[in-house]
């Protein structure tokens, strides 16, 4: 048996380990002249690998007992993401790097079509019996980039429910150029005209045409729930300690670029509305929401109209917000799914 994987990313690599431990023959490939690329990026370069929360009932039981059996050490902060004890993204990549053969491994290979013919996938010169689609999304890449992750998908015959930048930032259509370059503490609550979605407190990052940070891109993964927008906005209550009619003034509160726009434009900072006209594209998402529906796939991951092809990581129609979740999610169904090969 020989399995072609799509992808050297948290999902590829984690399916590769499995199959090299159990001297499956496989190849991979990256479209990428580096494997890794989200998992170097992942908490600021540190790795949020998961989240002890874990209130999306993903199965880490994988991704602990590989660490483990690794000793590879990891904590977790007071909000429960996790990160190795090095604080270094590139030692969860090393790890991944030791456990498989790298001259499987085929960097700057692109996959853009894959041809079946008598229940065998051909890439390129290669032949496979199995296939693990794990290229990810094409979040974070630059716009003329994106076919490159997806139409491959195309000659399989798999259709992708509406793709969407997730864990990402809002754009506006009011004038908050005065605020660009800004970190404020805030409450930040998203409204659906009068329907409080969801509320996030933490540092907002002010854009000349926009918000960021890690609260707003949270809203974001609700934001795009929402089955329909109407007059969608963020109420913003800034240093929410504070309630600004107990002074006077608020020179010597708020930064001066801030305290001149609120007093100019007579915005209370504990009732900062921002109407939403849309998200950033998706070349600033750290995810897509979308991707391959759920119900096309087994408990295994595998496609029920092609059993030997499985699907895993990002390219699934499953995200979840900032904290660690969607890279521990990747990790699990790249584990599962080549156990699954190796009929473990």
């Amino acid at each position: 048996m020989k399995v072609g994987i799509v992808g050297a990313g948290a999902c590829g690599l984690a399916c590769a380990t499995v199959l090299e431990k159990n001297n499956i023959e496989y190849i991979m490939f990256e479209k990428n002249k580096k494997p890794g690329s989200k998992i170097l990026a992942s908490g600021n370069g540190r790795c949020n690998i998961m989240n002890t929360n874990n209130f999306y009932d993903i199965d880490n039981h994988y991704l602990l007992d590989f660490l483990a059996n690794n000793e590879c050490p990891i904590y977790k902060d007071l909000e429960g993401r996790c990160y190795p004890v090095s604080n270094s993204s590139q030692t969860i990549l090393d790890l991944f790097l030791s456990k498989i053969n790298q001259e499987k491994l085929l960097l700057d290979k692109p996959v853009l079509e894959i041809k079946k013919a008598k229940n065998k996938y051909n890439i390129y010169d290669f032949e496979f019996d199995k296939l693990v689609l794990a290229s990810g999304s094409y979040a974070n890449l630059l716009l003329d980039k994106k076919d490159v992750v997806t139409n491959y998908l195309k000659s399989l015959n798999l259709n992708l429910t509406t793709l969407k930048p997730s864990l990402v930032g809002f754009k506006t259509n009011i004038d908050i150029d005065p605020l660009n370059g800004l970190r404020l503490k805030c409450e930040a609550t998203l409204y659906n005209d009068l329907e409080l979605i969801k509320k996030e407190i933490g540092e907002v990052q002010f854009k000349k045409d926009g918000i960021s940070g890690i609260v707003i891109m949270n809203l974001s993964y609700y934001y795009n729930k929402i089955k329909k927008l109407n007059n969608p906005y963020i109420k913003l209550n800034i240093n929410p300690d504070i309630n600004y009619s107990d002074y006077s003034t608020t020179r010597f509160i708020l930064p001066y670029n801030a305290y001149n726009y609120f007093l100019k434009n007579k915005i209370n900072p504990n009732n900062f509305i921002i109407p939403i006209s849309s998200t950033y594209d998706s070349s600033y998402a750290q995810v897509m929401a979308g991707g391959v529906a759920l119900d096309s796939v087994d408990s295994n991951y595998r496609l029920k109209n092609d059993l030997n092809i499985y699907i895993g990581g990002e390219l699934l129609d499953l995200d979840y917000p900032c904290g660690g979740y969607n890279l521990s999610s990747a990790f699990s169904s790249g584990f599962k799914i080549g156990e699954n090969i190796c009929g473990i």
